[in-house]
This record gives C-alpha cells, structure tokens and sequence, in this order.
C-alpha cells in the first residue's frame, strides 16, 4: 500500500462520531455541555475533510520525500484559512442583509430559505476554488 492511501485511510479515521456521547447527554439538562461536545465533532469532521483533501491533493502528482509531510501541513493550514475566510464572509454577507434587509425577515419560511441558499453559496464557492 502507498504512504499516500495510508494517509488518506488514516485522514478519513480521525474523525471521532460523536453520536453516542450526544445522545448521552440531555439538552434541557445541560444545554452548554452538549453545544461543546457537538462543536467538538463538528469541529474534527471539518479538520478530517481538510487533512483528506490535503493528502489526497498530493496524492497524484507527488513521491514521497523528507519535505513531504512540510508540504502537506502547509497546504492544511492553507486550505483550513481559505475555507474559514468563505465561512466567515458568508456569515457576515448574511447578517447584514438580514440587518439592513428587514422585509426579509417577516416570514421564518423566507428567513430559513435564504439562510440554506447562503450555506449553499459558500459551499460552491468553497468547491469552485478548489
């Protein structure tokens, strides 16, 4: 097996499920406990994804060598700013149209609707740019 599909097997094996430990724990309980836990999953899933797409970047066009592993947590930590500044422009383009837009705001069904086109948006956006 190459390095490369061990890196790839183990990129996508990081990624904890954190499907039992939010179902252990009741939010009307302890609502500030089960937002952690669930941003922790959240959050390995999202580092899983870049650290696949990373090795997986590498993977075609590359041999192994010592300035290797250099390589791939550059292009990490690049890709995980790239994807944070997409998320973060999302978010305040949203905000600030439903602050300044407020006719956008008198039906939940509209304010949902345009709240999943924006997620949407930076998605492709995210997928456009590689």
């Amino acid at each position: 097996m190459e390095i490369f599909e061990v890196l790839s097997i183990c990129a996508l094996l990081c990624s904890s499920d954190v499907i039992a430990a939010i179902a252990m724990i009741n939010y009307h309980d302890q609502p500030k406990l089960f937002s952690i836990v669930y941003g922790e999953g959240v959050f390995n899933d999202i580092v899983s994804i870049i650290l696949f797409n990373t090795v997986q970047s590498f993977k075609s066009n590359f041999d192994f060598t010592p300035f290797t592993p250099f390589s791939i947590a550059g292009n990490f930590l690049m890709l995980g700013i790239v994807s944070m500044l997409i998320g973060l422009s999302a978010g305040i383009f949203s905000s600030l149209l439903f602050k300044h837009c407020r006719f956008l705001c008198h039906s939940a069904v509209t304010e949902t609707l345009l709240i999943v086109i924006i997620a949407f948006i930076s998605y492709f956006i995210s997928e456009a740019t590689g």
